[in-house]
């Protein structure tokens, strides 16, 4: 299993920021995710977690800016995500799509803050997150459901690799290889971005499988011929 908590980000200064309250039920939203460094406030007699995970979206130019308050245990660093609030509904989902957990895995999660930051944060390229109903009818904004999470891969860690090797993790580009390959064409990062397109065009691939693969052939150099 995978454990769960930084990388450079992207000049984002004239991105659109926007927040958790700006969700409705049914709402989707697809990016980078990054996960900050939480806050100690009182509230009575307890501690509690403040902290922001933001999601960006490169192409839209959006960050989306989400709060978690959390109870916060300092002895251990562990928050904590009681059944349908909104950190469990979160941590619950993402486990299930990485981890292949079952939905409502655990009746509650106590969460070492510091292992799920650094894990999130290092390990997971993008994530897409759909805006759910709160268990709580006096909860002020909605929960967030994880329904797709990239877990990236020693490309995005800095191995050296050709198209090949990357086709070899990704079907939606080994199709495409193999396509070019068929049709005698040279395979290059521009070619085989020009076959993804048709796929799409074609409905062969959703949006969000040529995405993904859109951004991992960016790490490429587009002028290099790999056949």
């Amino acid at each position: 299993m995978l454990d769960f908590g930084l990388t450079e980000q992207e000049d984002m200064e004239d991105c659109d920021t926007k927040f958790l309250n700006e969700l409705s039920p049914g709402n989707e939203i697809m990016g980078k995710i990054v996960v900050g460094e939480f806050k100690k406030l009182s509230m009575g007699k307890r501690e509690v977690a403040e902290f922001y995970m933001i999601i960006t979206n490169y192409e839209s130019r959006v960050k989306w800016v989400c709060e978690f308050t959390t109870p916060y245990y300092p002895e251990t660093d562990n928050i904590y995500g009681e059944k349908g609030g909104l950190f469990y509904t979160f941590m619950d989902s993402l486990h299930h799509v990485v981890n292949k957990t079952p939905l409502n895995w655990q009746e509650n999660y106590s969460v070492n803050f510091s292992k799920f930051r650094k894990t999130v944060n290092e390990s997971l390229s993008s994530v897409t997150v759909r805006a759910v109903p709160p268990a709580n009818s006096n909860a002020r904004t909605v929960n967030l459901l994880v329904t797709d999470a990239v877990v990236k891969t020693e490309l995005d860690k800095g191995k050296s690799v050709t198209i090949y090797d990357l086709a070899l993790q990704d079907s939606v580009i080994l199709m495409a290889y193999a396509n070019l390959r068929n049709k005698g064409d040279r395979i290059t990062v521009k070619n085989i971005s020009f076959e993804l397109k048709s796929f799409l065009d074609d409905a062969k691939i959703t949006d969000n499988a040529f995405e993904i693969a859109l951004n991992q052939l960016k790490k490429l150099k587009p002028s290099v011929d790999y056949q």
